[in-house]
């Protein structure tokens, strides 16, 4: 957990959209946990507008107990969520149990009873749990229940805070109050932020500001041109004044740069050839695979799953290096999109469709390769 914490407050910070977090969604919080006994509070919005690093910062500010899932990280099961908060429980309460019981991570029995001791100890003290990407859950990890076995009814004093993309449905039944807090309805703040943060990375970058000169804008203009573009997206602010920054796409002026964060995917998936004919097939194949995979895969497995070789695999990684987070795991660099807003992009159907590939088809070469490595391992 504290490994996704300190990069999503790394997230907080850099977006750095303090203003918004301050005045609106921190009073929201704090008025639901006045004004009931217990509850669920739930954050929505779209891929990009920042909802796991507003929860960071929460975090961070609160000192309360959090797990983060992220499905392209291979951190998104209930068993997970359940040892991690159940752990932090009885580390902060000082339980008597080390370790944990064998049941702890098979249902959320074992979470219902620790949240009723907790809340005999908490001396009149709210006890907040944070929660961040609900959509990001593997559906295969809990049985016919509340997603990730979170408890319908909750004892007095206890509050989850969880976020979770608009329009994605998850399995959850609550006895308990619920508050939904969805950051669309803060259009107006989100613009102010979306400049604040602009002019934020304009002021802290030289390099930025000598692109700005080349292209003979003033820095009014510039933050106005590109807030508009961004749709008031903070993952596309983060790739787009990056690019601008290192000097790419000089051939384009600011009015022909792609709206909103799905139009730079599809602007970026161009810019790379990815649309060319004949289609690159091997490096299509290749991003979708790191696209699908559960958790981050070294080089020499994305040439395992793919079949293409070493310089084919790093070619693409180089290339798609913005997209990508990297972490070191056994001695070796492993890699997995840094958004799943990446995979959504690649899900779409105009872009399988040229392709010729399929999602089941990824999974496929991803099973074939496992089965193979189990197969040889039993015959050693």
């Amino acid at each position: 957990m504290q490994t996704t914490l300190v990069d999503a407050f790394s997230v907080f910070t850099y977006l750095n959209i303090i203003d918004f977090f301050d005045a609106h969604l921190l009073s929201a919080i704090q008025a639901f946990i006045q004004e009931n006994p217990k509850g669920y509070f739930t954050i929505i919005g779209d891929p990009g507008m920042g909802k796991s690093a507003i929860l960071a910062k929460y975090v961070q500010d609160s000192g309360c107990i959090a797990h983060f899932n992220v499905q392209l990280q291979g951190t998104n099961r209930a068993d997970q969520f359940l040892e991690s908060i159940c752990k932090q429980l009885v580390n902060r309460c000082q339980l008597p149990y080390d370790p944990l019981p064998s049941n702890t991570t098979q249902d959320g029995d074992f979470l219902g009873q620790l949240l009723n001791e907790v809340s005999q100890r908490r001396n009149g003290k709210p006890v907040v749990i944070a929660v961040d990407a609900l959509d990001e859950v593997d559906p295969t990890s809990y049985r016919d229940a509340n997603i990730l076995y979170l408890p319908p009814h909750l004892p007095e004093g206890v509050y989850f805070i969880m976020t979770r993309r608009r329009g994605v449905e998850v399995p959850f039944t609550t006895y308990a109050p619920v508050q939904i807090f969805n950051l669309l309805d803060y259009q107006v703040n989100s613009q102010h932020d979306v400049r604040m943060y602009i002019e934020n990375r304009v002021d802290n970058s030289e390099k930025l500001r000598q692109q700005i000169d080349e292209r003979q804008e003033t820095i009014l203009v510039f933050t106005d041109k590109i807030a508009d573009k961004s749709e008031n997206n903070f993952m596309y602010l983060r790739y787009v004044l990056q690019d601008i920054e290192k000097g790419l796409y000089k051939d384009l002026n600011l009015e022909s740069f792609p709206q909103g964060l799905q139009g730079y995917y599809d602007f970026h998936w161009r810019r790379m050839g990815m649309t060319t004919n004949p289609l690159p097939d091997a490096k299509i194949k290749i991003v979708c695979i790191l696209g699908e995979v559960k958790q981050p895969v070294s080089r020499q497995q994305i040439c395992d799953f793919s079949g293409e070789d070493t310089r084919t695999v790093q070619t693409v990684l180089n290339e798609w290096e913005q997209f990508l987070h990297e972490l070191i795991k056994d001695e070796q660099k492993r890699y997995s999109f840094y958004h799943a807003s990446f995979r959504d992009f690649l899900h779409r159907k105009d872009i399988l469709d040229k392709t010729g590939l399929t999602i089941p088809g990824i999974h496929s070469l991803i099973a074939k390769d496992q089965l193979k490595k189990w197969r040889n391992r039993r015959r050693e």
